[in-house]
């Protein structure tokens, strides 16, 4: 992981003691890992079961891409797929059930252009004081399997100078994505997996402690976040691109 970014006056900010140094170094590991945009690759192996909750099973596995671990979470929700994906197209929202969201907006700009199944996005994650906030500005691809009904969700952190801002730093990598395989009805089986470098010169293995539980968490996030108005009373999907 690259050198860690802070503010000019982050640079000069210091705590005494190897204890207090510890603690600190843990405050700033849990926010820099909740990213606002929360998948599968091809390759579906190497995953080890890390831990459940209300039937969403969390698992983690070591990637080339990085020395941060892919996370991923598998879990039902009590609802259709129709109203799952009405909620993540609803890039705002993510600051109502994803940790530490600060911003979320979609970017529509003549060189970053939506259609109804490509969609431009920008993040920002709040850090705890001296520490300079996350950003990100990434890419979001919808596409369906008509046979099955199953949707996919794929997301990918872009180059952009899009909102640069010296006081944030820019995420080195984001790759999500999430797949939607209807149970019924009314249920939907959701899996979700997510690969975020942060950047900064923090130890892996500490990130990858405390980030482990966080696909787990965005599940149940997204259980509480269909029950709303806007969302429960949506019927169809959105997406026609083949998968």
């Amino acid at each position: 992981m690259s050198k860690l970014n802070l503010t000019d006056k982050a640079n000069h900010f210091s705590i005494g003691g190897n204890k207090m140094k510890f603690i600190k170094v843990n405050m700033i590991i849990m926010f820099i890992v909740g990213v606002c945009f929360s998948g599968v690759w091809a390759d579906d192996t190497g995953w080890k079961k890390i831990g459940e909750s209300k039937g969403i099973v969390g698992y983690t596995r070591p990637t080339s891409k990085s020395s941060v671990e892919e996370i991923k979470g598998v879990g039902i929700i009590e609802a259709p797929v129709a109203v799952v994906e009405a909620l993540l197209r609803d890039t705002p929202a993510g600051t109502e059930y994803m940790y530490k969201c600060k911003e979320a907006s979609e970017v529509n700009t003549p060189e970053l252009k939506n259609t109804t199944d490509t969609k431009y996005f920008y993040n920002v994650t709040s850090m705890p004081y001296p520490v300079s906030d996350r950003d990100v500005v990434g890419k979001a691809d919808w596409s369906i399997d008509k046979a099955t009904g199953t949707l996919y969700l794929h997301a990918e952190g872009i180059k952009s100078d899009y909102k640069m801002d010296k006081k944030k730093v820019r995420m080195p990598l984001l790759i999500a994505d999430y797949i939607l395989v209807p149970k019924g009805p009314d249920k939907t089986e959701v899996t979700y997996i997510a690969l975020a470098d942060p950047g900064g010169n923090l130890p892996s293995f500490v990130v990858n402690l405390l980030t482990k539980n966080l696909s787990i968490q965005t599940i149940a996030g997204m259980r509480e976040m269909v029950k709303k108005d806007k969302y429960k009373n949506v019927k169809s999907v959105v997406t026609t691109t083949l998968h």
